[in-house]
């Protein structure tokens, strides 16, 4: 993965409104651009510490007991890396077969990893939000006046 993809350091202006869509349109995008075709946005929130944690929220035994399938598969002496990488390959392989746009909308629906975009409410979208962007921004209702 390329060491050189980073995020804005976050800044503190005054919060603008934005809708839940274009909230997650913006982060789809900003994600698609982080990943590479090896690796899925799940790697990319471990390796940038994103509120959602990634692999990086799971220690090695939960890892393996959530794909088990994958892990039995493997050497027990297998390094994490090892198991994460494989665990990688699935996932993107998932988004393939899916055609979804990234790693959290399969998991919205299929919940091997985690819950997806259903797992950030309003206020932890907008956490995240702020943390890819480095924009503070509200998640609601826009009103088109």
């Amino acid at each position: 993965m390329d060491a050189t993809r980073t995020l804005p350091q976050p800044e503190n202006p005054a919060p603008g409104t934005m809708s839940r869509a274009e909230a997650l349109a913006r982060l789809r995008a900003k994600l698609h651009g982080l990943v590479d075709d090896g690796h899925c946005a799940c790697a990319v929130a471990s390796r940038l510490g994103l509120p959602c944690g990634g692999f990086a929220q799971f220690s090695d035994e939960e890892l393996r007991r959530r794909f088990s399938w994958i892990a039995r598969t493997l050497p027990r002496s297998t390094p994490r890396s090892g198991l994460e990488n494989a665990i990688d390959a699935y996932l993107v392989g998932r988004q393939e077969v899916t055609g979804l746009p990234t790693t959290c909308d399969v998991e919205t629906r299929e919940h091997d990893v985690c819950a997806g975009w259903s797992a950030f409410d309003d206020a932890a979208l907008a956490e995240l939000y702020w943390k890819v962007f480095g924009q503070k921004v509200r998640i609601g209702v826009v009103s088109r006046t």
